[in-house]
């Protein structure tokens, strides 16, 4: 294999001959890096194109200014259980975790603007009868995700295919504010959409795949915010680049098009660098395969997922502090907010070095109107709604900060969303089989394509190793 550097070069395509390979792995996140070192164990000459600066998706694991610590601006948890894939790599490469913190009330806000401390384990409602409804719609929920089946889409029933808004009128919720808060907190928590716009089939694939709302939504040994990596979850990324073959994993080199020729396929970046390939694996999220000319054309049916398939729309701020203050008036870090602009947050902070964080998320319509704001206007926005969550008395700790970072995914070049995306009515049913079909020499990975943990770390490791087992075999190549 050609000698190829780390950074994208500025050459023209007439320059330089294509740099061939059997395989050209498209995205350098988590699915496209274990992809490629699988390919890369099973003997497989294989190159990783990475459009933007660095490596590891929708993971983002940056130094903390104020001192030692990591923020984590991305991808955060993992469990040791129910995440075996994940959990392999970091025991691999020796990375050390630390169980989320638990003790301590949660504080939400309904619809009704007011802001309550939440024991653990009791309801989010105010008063007994949304009690009784927030526990049976929930249960109505996690018990409709059960059913669905993660492998085969087909045979979801028709009259049922229709938004969560619509199945929730259907269900007889539609007439409680209290319900309608959860829904809508729900899709956007999960998947960064409305509820008006968001499958209810897709969602309740999509609790399944991560072992339903219970799973989803705590942090105990069972729960998938259970772990953090101290070390930060990107190192898993920057591990897995350092055991590939060196010069193999490329950044700041986005594919302009991707021609196919019988058995050979020719990848052509925005650098000018050709690469011609047996096979090529696609790792990046759906909604942007769109920035890539396909020669033939995509299918139809994936084309319109492809068209169809909306990004989710996510920001995250994590508030730095100088004690864990809301640690000390007994609350565990959870603030959710039907209304905004704090949706939920969690604990994220590292005592072995002084770290004192939050990790607030904003999704949805929410993050849309966030996004719009300024840079001053976007911090203010936060720490003030924060402030009023957690009432007078612990306003005035809530707002000395010592440190702010975010992220805005929606913005973000060559991903434009986060956790994952999302799909309307009909879609799963009707073209779920296409999301992850192989096109003569193209086969697809991506956290998407995941049947388990979809929009989680270990769904795009799972994603990673299907796609390169399927190659593999195309190639007649055996695993070492």
């Amino acid at each position: 294999m050609a000698t190829i550097s780390l950074i994208g070069a500025d050459v023209a395509a007439c320059e330089k001959p294509p740099t061939e390979v059997d395989v050209v792995v498209v995205g350098g996140g988590f699915s496209g890096l274990k992809s490629a070192y699988d390919l890369q164990q099973a003997g497989l000459s294989t190159v990783v194109l990475e459009a933007k600066e660095a490596i590891g998706g929708r993971s983002r694991s940056i130094h903390r200014q104020s001192g030692d610590g990591i923020i984590e601006l991305g991808a955060t948890w993992i469990n040791n259980t129910t995440q075996p894939r994940v959990t392999a790599l970091v025991d691999k490469f020796g990375l050390d975790t630390a169980v989320q913190y638990t003790a301590g009330d949660a504080v939400f806000q309904g619809p009704d603007g007011q802001a309550r401390r939440i024991p653990p384990g009791s309801p989010n409602a105010g008063n007994e009868e949304d009690a009784a409804i927030e526990i049976s719609l929930l249960g109505k929920v996690d018990a409709a995700a059960e059913a669905v089946n993660i492998t085969y889409w087909k045979d979801y029933p028709e009259d049922q295919d229709v938004t969560l808004d619509e199945w929730l009128a259907k269900s007889g919720y539609g007439n409680s504010s209290h319900a309608r808060g959860l829904a809508g907190h729900l899709a956007r928590a999960l998947v960064g959409r409305e509820s008006h716009e968001t499958g209810v089939h897709y969602l309740l694939d999509y609790i399944k795949s991560g072992l339903g709302l219970v799973s989803l939504n705590s942090e105990d040994e069972g729960g998938a915010q259970y772990l953090k990596i101290k070390q930060g979850t990107t190192s898993i990324a920057t591990n897995l680049a350092k055991a590939m073959t060196p010069g193999s994993v490329l950044v700041n080199t986005p594919v302009k098009a991707i021609k196919q020729h019988k058995d050979v396929s020719i990848v052509t970046a925005q650098t000018g660098q050709v690469f011609k390939a047996k096979k090529v694996i696609i790792a990046i999220p759906t909604n942007t395969y769109r920035e890539i000319t396909f020669s033939p054309p995509l299918p139809k049916k994936k084309e319109t997922l492809v068209s169809n398939t909306k990004p989710g729309i996510y920001g995250k701020m994590i508030l730095s502090y100088n004690e864990p203050w809301w640690r000390d008036a007994g609350l565990v870090g959870k603030f959710t907010s039907v209304s905004g602009p704090l949706c939920f947050s969690w604990d994220t902070s590292d005592p072995s070095k002084s770290q004192y964080s939050l990790a607030a998320f904003i999704a949805g319509d929410i993050a849309t109107k966030w996004h719009a704001l300024t840079d001053e206007e976007r911090k203010s926005s936060i720490i003030s709604h924060l402030e009023s969550l957690v009432g007078e008395d612990l306003a005035g700790k809530a707002r000395d900060v010592l440190e702010i970072n975010y992220a805005e995914w929606t913005k973000e070049e060559f991903i434009w969303g986060a956790p994952t995306s999302a799909m309307g009515p009909g879609l799963l049913r009707k073209y779920g089989d296409a999301l992850r079909e192989s096109y003569g020499n193209l086969h697809f990975g991506g956290g998407e394509t995941a049947y388990e943990w979809k929009g989680y770390l270990e769904g795009a490791v799972r994603a990673g190793e299907r796609v390169a087992a399927e190659v593999i075999e195309a190639l007649g190549k055996g695993q070492k």
